[in-house]
């Protein structure tokens, strides 16, 4: 009886601090703004002020410009931001984001690092409780438990989701829902994503399975071994794609909370099959959630200002142009 009410706090408390991450995305997913209309004001040698937009009424010196590979790539991507298609666009876009998400750390503030320190601080805690907590769930796990996480589990498994994110897309596609479309390209770029930062820190960290015989909350084989406990990896999916889902259909009411749930619940049923230690579940719902903001945030919709200043020189004169993004 007592070990039940353990589990009972373990769960709630594992929900609420999962909670407390998830308010935190503000402060680890940076405000990018992202282009929506962009204004450009080119100011030249003799103080001759032009502006509009940047690509569809551009003005006629910049038009003439010969623009560096930079800025087209920087022009296609813009392109990319308003249109989300399945194309070579959408793949060379998936490169970008991959190497911005990895690079994010290098423009992270005192705000990011704190937020980071207390997810990698939760994670520690739970470390220290993972042996602790697998008995516990162990010794009260049943029929009731296993059902639930057969159900579960496979909202997690990439041999589920992908093709579920497929039927999602053919299904927007077809029937000229751009909003399913887009959430199934956000969702499937948010799971391969954070499926390939999963699986490096699985190989780097080599931590085994709580189901291998002899094996220990504290042990850790380092890279290239066969253990691949940490993080994760079913959890870092079902949060990628709830992160996804729950930002696109915001204004749907408790879907975010479902969403969340679902995953959350995933994340529990490899704790109850054996599968993972509590640590394991919480850094890969953490790294799937914040992965995922981040590639949001890189698509936003929303609107934000952002200026940009490049110097220009041609036949005519020099001077500068000014481009604002909203």
């Amino acid at each position: 009886m007592a070990n039940t009410y353990i589990l009972k706090l373990f769960f709630r408390a594992i929900l609420v601090v999962l909670g407390l991450c998830l308010m935190a995305s503000a402060v680890m997913a940076q405000e990018i703004p992202v282009p929506q209309n962009s204004s450009v004001a080119l100011f030249n040698g003799g103080g001759d002020f032009f502006d509009g937009n940047i690509f569809e009424n551009e003005p006629r010196l910049v038009r003439n410009t010969n623009y560096s590979s930079n800025q087209r790539e920087e022009r296609e991507r813009i392109s990319q931001y308003r249109n989300l298609k399945l194309d070579t666009n959408l793949f060379k876009g998936l490169v970008h984001d991959t190497r911005y998400a990895l690079t994010s750390p290098w423009r992270w503030n005192d705000s990011d690092w704190t937020t980071a320190s207390i997810v990698l601080g939760v994670t520690g805690g739970l470390f220290l409780l993972d042996d602790r907590i697998q008995n516990v769930v162990e010794d009260n796990r049943n029929s009731t438990t296993d059902d639930l996480s057969n159900f579960f589990e496979p909202f997690g498994n990439a041999i589920v989701s992908l093709p579920a994110l497929t039927g999602l897309y053919l299904y927007g596609r077809l029937g000229e829902n751009h909003k399913m479309e887009r959430t199934a390209l956000l969702a499937t770029e948010s799971f391969l994503v954070t499926g390939l930062f999963t699986t490096v820190l699985k190989i780097g960290i080599g931590r085994p399975r709580p189901d291998k015989i002899g094996s220990s909350s504290d042990t850790f084989d380092g890279p290239f071994s066969s253990n691949v406990s940490l993080p994760s990896g079913h959890t870092s999916t079902a949060f990628a794609i709830a992160t996804v889902v729950a930002h696109e259909y915001e204004e749907v009411p408790f879907l975010a909370p479902i969403s969340y749930g679902i995953a959350t619940l995933t994340g529990l049923s490899r704790i109850n099959d054996n599968q993972h230690w509590a640590s394991d579940v919480f850094l890969g719902a953490a790294l799937g959630y914040f992965t995922s903001k981040t590639i949001l945030r890189l698509h936003s919709n929303k609107k934000g200002r952002h200026f940009t200043i490049y110097p220009r020189a041609d036949n005519k004169g020099g001077g500068f142009i000014l481009s604002s993004r909203f």
